[in-house]
């Protein structure tokens, strides 16, 4: 059967009567379905109960878990078990029924509309199959629905109570008696549950606060509407905890409101909070004088209205020079001030720097915290300025520590490794090489064994100092340790200049060394590559293994430096590897005359 089959708003009516309910009453609802369970039509009073239009639910069936449906129990009703389906199934009208329905956007989560039902299914006289089933059902009303909304609250509440972190409890509304208490009353009052069961809420408040809970006990009972009330109670380590405590009276089945769910919440640490803030700024009057950090008052627009002697000390100003100026006029050009607090207690911080009249420089570190005014907004800024040069000085120290190589002052690992990180980026994206030297002393062990460790690092101090001059501003000069050192050309114009850096670093290493009283020669061996590819490590290493390529060449001759450029280096530095050849073999020459 389809919807074109019945005669829209006289179909209802007719199924209706062939179904045996009465035709046309508004506080009834007709609902007819076809036999798989799909709604085909409904009547105004349906509409109406249910809160849903015939365009929302037509199709629908009694499966559909939207629905929601409880017993009287609040226990799920499956689709089969829909008073409809059991008709169509059975063949038989089903009557008596009683469900709870949810009903969209208007019962909260958990809430029903409950409804009596009954369902009546049509049969033609030669097939005992059901064509249609019709579905009459009406509001419960009166002491039976306060009856079933009181257990349906109460299992709402449950539910909620025992998988909420907040303490939640039945009670009692005249002597407050719990009937019931969720779990988190161990976390709030370190009891179990059931031993607060039979137990007055007032026996657990603290004596100076029993009156306050009974007068609001009284205007709950009242049905007033009253905010949360906050209390101490006892807990079982014998002390007592700030406890915020809402109300919900439960509606009766019959007179006066009985019972009530509380929720209770340990606040302890809020009120302890609010309470010292209270005692400072009512021991800030005394304290503003006396504090060592430096203290102001401003006004919105920044005008200091108030300062303190440690502020005056510390700005090296007096106080008249302070007092209607803002920190900006003494603070350096271009020093970020920190923004205003939008709310009362809002806090904000920035390390900045201010001269003094004689000119040296103060790091501080200013905390603005807003006063608020009676309705919460701020009226006031609070500033406080604390002299951080010390620590801000120790902290450049550490910093260049570990930056630098405590024996030479070059660079370290940590900064070889990211600037030739950096610079691979860079060449990558525009299209130059990065040169690497790895320079290794050769038979420096010698030199500690035979003048000792103080004239060796005399010996690589020195190293470092010519290393250092030998290059351009931007390159890279590093220790890595023991007697190995780097150089990173950032950028090389090709192989003339890569060739170039090699001869300026041979030539300032040839010149002999004076150390304790003697002019010592030094001999090296040199790895060189170029490239742009691969990451940091990687050209690093081909260096590495350049480096010892040239210290096997060099052996037991008599060559003082060696030079090996990297075989992977790309083509163009190709150059670099046949000048240095023609360069080695032309002195080699020289000497043999």
């Amino acid at each position: 059967m389809q919807v074109g089959e019945l005669e829209q708003a006289d179909s209802v009516e007719s199924m209706a009567v062939l179904a045996g309910f009465p035709a046309a009453c508004p506080r009834t609802g007709i609902v007819v379905q076809d036999p798989a369970g799909s709604i085909l039509a409904v009547s105004p009073g349906a509409e109406s109960i249910l809160g849903m239009t015939l365009a929302q639910m037509l199709g629908r069936t009694s499966q559909d878990r939207r629905w929601a449906s409880v017993d009287e129990d609040g226990q799920p009703v499956s689709g089969a078990d829909h008073p409809a389906m059991r008709a169509l199934r059975l063949g038989v009208p089903v009557r008596g029924a009683t469900l709870g329905v949810h009903r969209p956007g208007s019962e909260a989560p958990g809430r029903h509309v409950w409804l009596t039902v009954e369902s009546v299914p049509l049969l033609q006289p030669a097939d005992p199959r059901p064509y249609a089933v019709v579905t009459a059902f009406r509001a419960v009303r009166g002491e039976r629905l306060k009856d079933l909304e009181l257990r349906d609250s109460e299992r709402f509440y449950r539910m909620l109570g025992e998988h909420s972190s907040d303490m939640v409890a039945w009670q009692l509304l005249s002597d407050s008696t719990y009937l019931w208490a969720s779990p988190a009353t161990k976390s709030v009052l370190g009891l179990e549950p059931d031993e607060v069961i039979g137990m007055s809420g007032l026996d657990l408040i603290h004596p100076d606060d029993r009156g306050a809970k009974e007068r609001w006990r009284q205007r709950i009972a009242a049905g007033d509407r009253v905010a949360p009330v906050t209390l101490r109670m006892r807990h079982t380590d014998g002390g007592y905890r700030w406890i915020e405590t809402t109300a919900h009276v439960l509606p009766s089945a019959g007179g006066p409101p009985t019972q009530v769910i509380t929720t209770r919440r340990d606040i302890t640490d809020r009120v302890e909070t609010e309470a010292a803030r209270d005692d400072a700024i009512r021991l800030f009057e005394m304290a503003f004088e006396h504090a060592t950090i430096g203290i102001a008052l401003r006004d919105l627009d920044g005008t200091l209205s108030r300062v303190n002697p440690a502020l005056c000390t510390m700005l090296g100003r007096r106080e008249g020079d302070l007092r209607g100026c803002r920190l900006a006029d003494f603070a350096l050009p271009g020093e970020a001030a920190p923004a205003n607090p939008r709310r009362g207690g809002d806090r904000r911080e920035v390390e900045r720097r201010f001269r003094r009249p004689d000119g040296s420089v103060v790091w501080c570190l200013e905390t603005i915290v807003a006063l608020p005014d009676a309705d919460g907004a701020p009226s006031h800024l609070l500033v406080q300025l604390q002299d951080i040069t010390q620590r801000r000085e120790v902290a450049a120290q550490l910093e260049r520590a570990a930056l630098t190589d405590s024996l030479t002052g070059l660079s370290n690992r940590v900064v070889l490794e990211d600037r030739l990180a950096r610079a691979l980026v860079t060449a990558r994206r525009c299209g130059h090489r990065v040169g690497v030297l790895f320079i290794d002393l050769d038979d420096f062990k010698r030199i500690n064994d035979t003048l000792g460790h103080e004239a060796g690092d005399r010996m690589l101090r020195e190293v470092g100092t010519r290393l250092a001059t030998a290059v351009r501003h931007d390159d890279v000069v590093v220790r890595l340790g023991g007697d190995e050192f780097v150089v990173v050309r950032e950028r090389i114009a090709g192989a003339a200049d890569l060739r170039g850096l090699v001869e300026r670093i041979r030539g300032i290493l040839a010149r002999p060394f004076a150390i304790a009283g003697l002019q010592l020669p030094l001999t090296a061996s040199i790895g060189v590559t170029a490239g742009a590819d691969g990451t940091a490590d990687e050209l690093l290493a081909r260096a590495d293994r350049a480096m010892y390529r040239a210290k096997r060449r060099r052996g037991s001759g008599r060559r003082r430096f060696a030079v090996v450029v990297d075989g992977d280096a790309p083509g163009s530095f190709a150059g670099v590897r046949d000048g240095w050849r023609a360069l080695r073999a032309s002195r080699e020459r020289h000497a043999l005359r």
